[in-house]
């Protein structure tokens, strides 16, 4: 979430030689969510786990800011005035999603936050009907490219706090998405 991380790993590989190769931010973030994030496996289908998101962080008075579709799943960067965090949704098979998150205040991690988080995402997922679904009526679109005819690659809810930057476009900002990709939104940055 903002973070920049370089790692340079150092390989002697022969006598007075040394091999040094940085590894950028973006990937080593990636592999390090994987393994501080917390875990929880459910037994839903990725439908109702997104739906259960969306209803235990909406209970929690915290949004869902930006969301990007993954192959397997979605990321969701969640947040209010105290707590912000992510949340994997990665879906297993047709009935099994795992659930990995991370909540902060301020620099501190909150792991009582994400058990809160997982435990409710869990008890709401027993009650989501059939029918019901995601509800992305608050949203608008983050695209690949400056232009309404570029594809969408996400969503954010407008009026939340991004980390965004002006792109060469009028009416267009850049925005970095959970996976380290970047995007553009239309919008413009309130001061």
């Amino acid at each position: 979430m903002g973070r920049i991380i370089i790692v340079c790993l150092s390989l002697s590989i022969l006598s007075g030689c040394t091999v040094i190769t940085a590894v950028g931010g973006a990937a080593v973030d990636g592999a390090l969510y994987m393994f501080t994030a917390e875990k929880k496996s459910l037994p839903f289908s990725m439908r109702k786990i997104l739906v259960a998101t969306q209803k235990t962080l909406d209970g929690m008075d915290l949004s869902a800011t930006l969301i990007e579709p993954m192959d397997n799943g979605y990321t969701l960067e969640f947040s209010n005035n105290k707590l912000s965090g992510s949340l994997r949704l990665i879906r297993e098979t047709n009935r099994l999603t795992t659930v990995s998150g991370r909540s902060y205040k301020g620099m501190s991690r909150q792991k009582s936050v994400e058990n809160a988080i997982f435990e409710g995402i869990q008890t709401n997922a027993l009650h989501v009907r059939n029918h019901e679904k995601f509800n992305f009526k608050k949203y608008h679109y983050i695209r690949a490219k400056a232009s309404v005819a570029s594809p969408k690659v996400g969503w954010f809810i407008p009026g939340a706090k991004l980390k965004v930057s002006p792109s060469k476009k009028a009416g267009w900002l850049k925005v970095k998405m959970p996976s380290g990709k970047q995007a553009f939104l239309k919008g413009h940055i309130n001061k």
